[in-house]
């Protein structure tokens, strides 16, 4: 079991796992797309390819959307899984030894937000749009008119909203995560652009998302609707928003990372 931890957390298998993650959330979202534009037109308007204007990010795991729903399915699973180990190493950089019991503590919740954030992320590929309709059918709504997948898909974006706010905000109040660290050249370029986009942007995404209609293809509401009142559109700007800051922190693990393993090849 301690050989398992140890592994799971060694420099080298986290460094394996943010390369792996963000290779293959970008390949799910490129390979995804370019697929679902083989889809043909459906039943209720739903008009053939596909327009991440119009389409849910979560149409590409549908049948009725793509020809192979299976390629973001398993894309999100994957990425959940291999944050996991990333989620952990974020919060050894966020507590850092010998810091205040303070500071301890908001690391700690960081990783559990984050944590719950991965664990509704990996779930939103379990439970797609068909597989959560099935179990729609099969259990029933957890709560009246709320499915399945739109309750992983929302703990997905509330907690990874929350874990990038947090993030950020621990980035500025304690400089020296960034410069000490992990050593980064332009720390105060960083902190801007992630406080502009975690603090600014994922919120305002957020809230235009869930506060326009709800809409499905029982009517063509690009034909009738402002642009600004697509839901599907301000679903993708969040998504992108959300993975930006994510995969940008993670990044940042990179420096110090290679520093461990070039500490494990110096004793070996």
């Amino acid at each position: 079991m301690r050989k398992t931890t140890s592994f799971l957390s060694s420099p080298r298998f986290v460094k394996f796992c943010v390369i792996s993650a963000i290779s293959i959330w970008i390949s799910t979202i490129v390979f995804g797309l370019l697929i679902a534009q083989l889809d043909r037109a459906g039943p209720e308007y739903d008009p053939s390819g596909f327009n991440f204007l119009i389409n849910y990010i979560s149409d590409l795991g549908s049948l009725r959307f793509t020809p192979l729903p299976i390629i973001l399915d398993f894309g999100m699973m994957a990425t959940g899984l291999l944050m996991v180990p990333v989620s952990n190493s974020i919060r050894k950089l966020l507590v850092a030894d010998g810091t205040k019991i303070s500071r301890k503590i908001l690391g700690n919740i960081t990783f559990a937000v984050l944590l719950i954030g991965m664990i509704g992320f990996f779930l939103t590929g379990v439970l797609s749009e068909d597989t959560g309709e099935m179990f729609d059918q099969i259990i029933g709504f957890p709560f009246d008119e709320y499915p399945w997948h739109d309750i992983v898909a929302d703990f997905a974006f509330i907690f990874f909203m929350l874990s990038g706010i947090l993030v950020a905000s621990q980035f500025v109040l304690f400089k020296d995560i960034l410069e000490k660290d992990i050593g980064l050249k332009r720390p105060r370029v960083a902190r801007i652009l992630l406080i502009i986009n975690t603090w600014i942007f994922t919120p305002i995404f957020f809230g235009f998302f869930y506060s326009v209609p709800y809409l499905w293809y029982d009517t063509p509401f690009w034909t009738y609707l402002p642009m600004w009142q697509w839901a599907p559109l301000w679903e993708w700007l969040l998504m992108f928003s959300i993975v930006g800051s994510l995969f940008s922190v993670s990044l940042m693990l990179i420096k110090p990372l290679n520093r461990e393993i070039l500490k494990e090849m110096e004793k070996s």
